[in-house]
């Protein structure tokens, strides 16, 4: 007769499983902080840089949105980054929103309107350069510590990754309200 697993079992696995994963992702950063650190750059930095050359200019604020951590934190890298001449910010202002003349008070029907300013940053040229040189560097270190997983559990662990990101609130909800029984 098969044992189904406990819910104490299924927690136990669950803390075994985060663990593990957050164990993994140091140990990786540590592999990685090194070789990093010989081109004179962060893993947080890195991350912003090849962002900017994927993508190409952002506003400061998707920058920190898109890394996941606060704005100022994200201005802070920017500001040391652009000291080494691999990006450069710009304010820049967006056109005005298109309003019915009716809809706007009397006093600024004929006041030109201007739109929101924001601050972009880009990669400069030595900033492009630099990441030509870097990425297939730091590339290849990182293919050849991933090749310890064959290509369709690379594929399962992207897979699985994104999935955690991702959640499922129902799922959530659900077990985060389960009563456990003693």
């Amino acid at each position: 007769m098969p044992k189904y697993p406990t819910h104490q079992d299924k927690t136990d696995r669950a803390f075994r499983g985060y663990m593990e994963l957050l164990d993994t992702a140091d140990w990786l950063k540590a592999e990685l902080r090194v070789p990093l650190a010989s081109f004179d750059v962060t893993l947080p930095e890195l991350r912003v840089l090849h962002l900017l050359y994927r993508e190409g200019a952002l506003p400061v604020a998707e920058v920190a949105r898109r890394r996941n951590c606060k704005w100022n934190n994200s201005v802070v890298m920017i500001t040391r980054m652009e000291r080494r001449g691999w990006m450069r910010r710009k304010v820049v202002t967006l056109p005005a929103v298109e309003w019915a003349r009716a809809h706007l008070a009397n006093s600024e029907r004929n006041v030109e309107r201007r739109g929101r300013r924001m601050t972009v940053v880009g990669l400069t040229r030595p900033g492009k350069k630099f990441m030509k040189h870097l990425l297939p560097n730091h590339s290849k270190l990182v293919k050849s510590l991933m090749r310890v997983l064959h290509a369709k559990e690379q594929d399962s662990l992207f897979r699985i990754c994104r999935k955690l990101r991702e959640g499922d609130v129902l799922k959530f909800v659900h077990e985060i309200t389960h009563r456990e029984d003693e």
